[in-house]
């Protein structure tokens, strides 16, 4: 029966009728009930909990004859058997089989013939509107039932899910609105469907899962119904934390079920990328005291067991046990990917130490007493130590104290040895941690200065939320992760429960890229603006100087681009992009010969050095340099990071029309490149000095449908553009969004340039742990207005031990006063809507930049980085025109690389960096890993370099 067909009827409520009837057909099935024996003797029940509980959002294929608004969607004579196979060679977590016969065309027998022929669970897609029907579908070989929560009253949906898991199967709860849901969670389900259709109305509201999902706890598993037509769909899914997809119609439909289901499967996937695995926590899984146990954290990917040794403890395990159990977690682990085992002790005794090292063989121990320094110091395994904080907020001066005592007490263990610090609360009947969660802004506090692993009254329904509020590296959990138990019992662990916390734990900050996950022990206004805008630790730079008629514009960017900030979708949307479309991530390249002739100009600049100041020779440390590979992004540079993110917040602001600036025209190539992608139309700012220059960027902005106006304003350069652009906005400020292109401007367009900027660092960072197994040394790029430079090392903002260096455009020469130097020769000032450091006359009249390079031709810098510059956290190099095109030549000849002009500003001023010449620092160790930031391809600058001709590379690269 049709849609059609039920309102020609006059039926209202069409789930009401399907239930009518399958109350009608109950006396004639029930007749044929399962006797005892015949449940006894059904297969065996496949669990399906785990399976959803792994990493990413899974595929629950649908079979299915017909639907009641579709009609009839299987093909006449279709071999559902055969079908239901292609789905799970395509993937598929398991195969959904509508039972009911009258509207959906299915039967018991589908049922019976799917699980037959199929490895994964089955789910029972029926109208349960009695008890009596579970068991002759548990007989039939489901795993899993579905409940409809629209049919039953709060107290009947408990007893049904109650007798569902008394028979073997799992129920699934669908629920459509809040009340319903509400229904669901008052029972023990373990498994809650949201569904986008009304099933009174058979109405598709495709957002009703992404607002619903929010009501659910993390401690159950979402599964999202109706609606999808495409893998975009799960994907979104994804992102928003649903843990599976029932698909039908879409795949029902498929000609090739096998691809089209792995498609799904796919677009499920957790993110890969470099920059989201980096963000993901360590996780313990503490407390093990059965075989059981132990494989369920293996099989959860947990990254260690601890195994508890201290005396007195309800965990606590006799020495031969847990070197049982070490024994079953050696064996079980794949290769590559065992956890860590780590002993857990309480003030221990020095023999105590030597059997359990003898007996468990254990990678770390763990200190969650009051051990001294001392004790941890001579450990003999790699020593965790756990520090003790309170479970309640003191007032704000007594948070004070509480912090500050709690770090100085970790970082002398660290400075000790200690490989992790874990917080916990203490206090409680037995040694080490109560099962409490400690105060949140002590613990949040305390993991902005040093490397912690959060403990205590953790579970998989706040694991993720802690994660997010509190900068922790790791996560350790023992009784959040147990079965119940009775008084005397040992404590044992729910793989269940341990599966869904490594998933929630893992999971929390995927495609968050802005939620902090480690330590930034620095001051907070050289990290992120205030509210304001402002930044700098006195919050004197940034802020929004522009006219009125621009404050609403920029007001609403705010808060959509507030709203975006954390919103895993959209940056789930652009990651996508960016892979798919961009080419991300970009390569890192040890470039050992470049390497080389860096380290022999450095050398040769000592000496220029030594000589004039008739001092020691400085030593030039034996050099690893990677390149972070931006040239290779599609349009050439990195400046498509920022371009496409912009483009995409532009449809959310709902905006139809797209302006931007550009210098040497990389940006203005991106913004038309992401315009053409997205159908927006474009129009780029260009000074006609920078159209001379970058002719072929010009032509490639024309050809994807840009239309590049001139500006003969002023100096006809990036300045001038800007102001154009500015001109223009504030004109049709209701229908254009503004793709400014770098990290300056107005308040919030430092800190969106950034955020879309930083994946650069991110996956740099990342990329350099996985071959060097360290953060860098030295991260350096070349400065203009800053999107380059902030996005790369923002990521090392926070790292005490990575040393920033930027490198701007001299020009020709810092002592000519024809550079672009706006940190080393400029002040502060008001430029393009914010306040920075900026090249500027006596009387605050903007004074013209000079540089070969029309992407570094800007006379300011970004509010951030004047901000750290101000501060001293970022060195900073300067190189004229003739010394970039020495370090561009030299590249091209060591590498077989064309760097941009803007990237050899970096190059030429790594040698200086190194050698501590003009006013740098040096000071380096014997052997330093350095990062550079290579922004861009230099195909672009040949035609402007003739006039550089007599420019040799450096004796080095000859």
């Amino acid at each position: 029966m049709t849609l059609a067909t039920r309102r020609r009827s006059g039926s209202t409520n069409v789930v009401a009728e399907i239930a009518a009837r399958r109350r009608e057909d109950l006396a004639s099935e029930l007749a044929a009930a399962p006797t005892a024996a015949d449940l006894a003797a059904a297969p065996p029940p496949r669990p399906i909990v785990e399976r959803l509980a792994a990493p990413g959002l899974h595929l629950i294929a649908e079979i299915k004859r017909s639907s009641p608004s579709a009609g009839r969607i299987a093909a006449s004579g279709e071999d559902i058997v055969a079908r239901a196979r292609a789905y799970e060679a395509g993937g598929a977590a398991a195969i959904s089989v509508l039972c009911e016969p009258h509207w959906f065309g299915g039967s018991i027998d589908d049922l019976r013939a799917v699980r037959a022929a199929v490895a994964v669970p089955v789910l029972a897609k029926e109208f349960v509107v009695d008890e009596r029907q579970l068991p002759i579908l548990r007989e039939a070989g489901a795993d899993i039932v579905l409940l409809l929560a629209v049919l039953h009253p709060p107290a009947r949906l408990g007893r049904l899910v109650k007798r569902a898991l008394a028979l073997g199967m799992e129920p699934l709860i669908e629920a459509h609105d809040e009340r319903e849901l509400v229904a669901a969670l008052s029972t023990d389900t373990r498994l809650i469907g949201i569904n986008n259709r009304d099933l009174r109305t058979l109405e598709v509201d495709t957002s009703r899962a992404d607002r619903l999902r929010g009501l659910v706890p993390d401690d159950r598993l979402v599964i999202a119904e109706s609606g999808v037509r495409d893998p975009a769909t799960v994907a979104r899914w994804r992102a928003l934390g649903f843990d599976a997809s029932l698909v039908g119609e879409g795949l029902m439909r498929a000609s090739d079920p096998t691809a089209a289901a792995r498609s799904f499967v796919a677009a499920g996937r957790q993110p890969r990328d470099p920059a989201n695995v980096a963000r993901r926590p360590f996780v313990k899984i503490c407390g093990v005291t059965d075989a059981a146990g132990a494989l369920a954290a293996v099989r959860a990917g947990a990254d260690a067991i601890g195994l508890n040794l201290a005396t007195g403890t309800p965990r606590a395990l006799q020495v031969d046990e847990a070197g049982g159990l070490a024994a079953v977690i050696r064996g079980a682990a794949p290769p590559g990917a065992r956890p860590m085992i780590v002993a857990v002790v309480a003030d221990p005794t020095a023999e105590h130490i030597d059997a359990l090292v003898a007996a468990i063989d254990p990678d770390a121990i763990q200190f969650s007493g009051r051990e001294p320094v001392a004790t941890v110091a001579s450990a003999s395994r790699e020593a965790w130590k756990a520090v003790h904080l309170p479970a309640e907020a003191p007032d704000r001066p007594g948070t004070r104290a509480v912090v500050g005592e709690a770090v100085e007490a970790a970082r002398a263990f660290l400075a000790a040895g200690a490989a992790r610090i874990l917080v916990d609360t203490a206090g409680g009947p037995h040694p080490g941690g109560t099962g409490v969660r400690a105060a949140s802004p002590v613990v949040a506090a305390v993991a902005r200065e040093i490397p912690v692993v959060l403990a205590g009254g953790l579970s998989a329904a706040n694991v993720a939320i802690a994660l997010r509020e509190i900068p922790a590296v790791g996560v350790d959990v023992a009784s959040g992760v147990e079965a119940p138990r009775d008084s005397g019992e040992r404590p044992r662990k729910d793989p269940f429960k341990v599966a869904l916390f490594v998933k929630r734990a893992k999971g929390a900050r995927d495609d968050r890229p802005n939620t902090p996950f480690g330590p930034t022990p620095l001051h907070a206004g050289l990290l992120d603006a205030d509210g304001a805008g402002r930044w700098g630790m006195e919050r004197d730079f940034g802020g929004r100087y522009v006219p009125e008629t621009l404050m609403a514009a920029l007001e609403q960017l705010e808060t959509a681009y507030d709203a975006l900030r954390h919103d895993p979708v959209f940056w789930a949307d652009l990651r996508e992009l960016l892979e798919r479309f961009a080419g991300r991530p970009t390569a890192l390249y040890r470039a050992d010969r470049l390497a080389e002739a860096v380290r022999g100009e450095a050398a040769r600049l000592a000496g220029v050095a030594e000589r004039a100041d008739r001092g020691a020779k400085p030593t030039i440390p034996a050099l690893r340099l990677y390149l972070k590979r931006e040239d290779l992004a599609h349009t050439g540079a990195h400046k498509i990071n920022n371009a496409l993110g912009q483009a995409l917040l532009t449809r959310r602001l709902g905006k139809t029309r797209v302006i931007a600036e550009t210098g040497a025209g990389q940006h203005g190539v991106a913004t038309a490149t992401a315009c053409a992608l997205l159908d927006l139309p474009c129009v780029v700012y260009m000074g006609a000095e920078d159209i001379e220059r970058q002719g072929p960027n010009v032509l490639r902005m024309r050809a994807l449908g840009a239309e590049v106006r001139s500006v003969t304003s002023g100096t006809a350069t990036l300045k001038d553009a800007v102001n154009e652009a500015m001109r223009d906005w504030v004109t049709n400020v209701e229908t254009t969004h503004y793709v400014l292109g770098s990290a300056m401007g107005p308040h919030p367009y430092p800190t969106i340039v950034r955020d879309l900027q930083r994946r650069i660092g991110d996956e740099a960072a990342a990329q350099l742990m996985a071959v060097e197994g360290r953060l860098p040394d030295l991260a350096i790029a070349c400065v203009g207005g800053g999107s380059n430079a902030i996005g790369l090392i923002a990521r090392f903002i926070g790292e005490p031990t990575v040393r920033l260096a930027v490198a701007e455009a001299a020009g020709d020469g810092m002592e000519t006063g024809r550079h672009a130097a706006a940190i080393l020769g400029g002040t502060p000032g008001i430029l393009h809507g914010s306040r920075s450091l900026m090249l500027q006359d006596r009387d605050g009249q903007v004074v013209e930049a000079h540089s070969a390079s029309a992407g570094l031709d800007y006379p300011g810098i970004g509010p951030q980085l004047a901000a750290l510059a101000e501060a001293g956290r970022i060195e900073v190099a300067a190189a004229t025109d003739r010394e970039a095109v020495a370090a561009m030549k030299a590249t091209t000849r060591m590498e077989g690389i064309l760097p941009a002009l803007e990237t050899a500003h970096a190059i030429a001023a790594l040698p200086k960096v190194l050698a501590g010449v003009d006013g740098l620092a040096g000071g380096f160790p014997a052997e330093v890993l350095v990062l550079l930031g290579f922004s861009g391809r230099g195909d672009k600058d040949l035609a402007a370099l003739t006039r550089f001709d007599d420019v040799v590379p450096w004796e080095s690269a000859r």
